[in-house]
């Protein structure tokens, strides 16, 4: 008897967004067009926290390290550099300090694939960045490297979940993600979306990768 195949697992997205704006009756968010991108793709399944504190996001990053452990942990925050150290802002009273060993400690061993920190400026810093990547143990780390808007964050991460799992002709997707960032880069140019004088050479969207020599 022929065994029958077993369905390839779904790759697990955690999304982590915090309060992006301080106004209660805000509807600032991310999550809806997420979930509706995202639902397209067969291969994927999202899960969604909301993240009002440190004490949120350190619960939610511990589940990220127990199976099923996610692919993908995508953080949606403002990022500031308040006296030129690197936040996470996640509410108006509470930010967690990147230049801290004790915040940093908060990304220790993730051991997932990729961590995209859809946050301003944190992109821009490339030691924090490679301090990010041999903290948590992961493959990549991407983060924008000055103020976007939310257009260009929305854009940006609608086409690097195409190129990572959309199909072709009824094929999936099998670039690794630097291929899909080097492709990303090029898209963003040539759409108009990176809007710096030197997009491929001084991208919108940074990374930096546990491969590089």
């Amino acid at each position: 008897m022929t065994p029958v195949a077993r369905p390839r697992p779904k790759d697990r997205i955690l999304f982590l967004e915090t309060h992006l704006d301080p106004s209660p009756s805000s509807t600032r968010s991310e999550i809806r067009f997420m979930r509706e991108l995202l639902e397209n793709f067969q291969d994927v399944e999202l899960v969604i926290e909301r993240v009002h504190s440190r004490a949120d996001l350190e619960t939610f990053l511990g589940h990220a390290r127990v199976r099923p452990q996610p692919r993908v942990v995508h953080i949606v925050s403002h990022g500031s550099r308040q006296h030129h150290h690197p936040q996470l802002v996640l509410s108006a009273e509470e930010a967690v300090d990147l230049d801290r060993k004790g915040d940093l400690r908060l990304f220790q061993d993730l051991n997932v694939e990729v961590l995209f920190l859809s946050c301003c400026l944190l992109g821009g810093d490339r030691d924090l960045m490679r301090r990010l990547l041999e903290t948590s143990g992961v493959l990549a780390v991407l983060s924008y490297a000055g103020a976007v808007t939310d257009y260009q964050a929305f854009i940006t991460e609608s086409l690097f979940y195409h190129l990572a799992y959309g199909t072709y002709k009824g094929k999936r997707s099998d670039l690794s993600f630097r291929e899909v960032y080097e492709r990303l880069k090029f898209a963003l140019d040539y759409l108009g979306i990176d809007d710096h004088k030197r997009p491929l050479v001084d991208p919108m969207l940074e990374a930096v990768f546990a491969d590089e020599s």
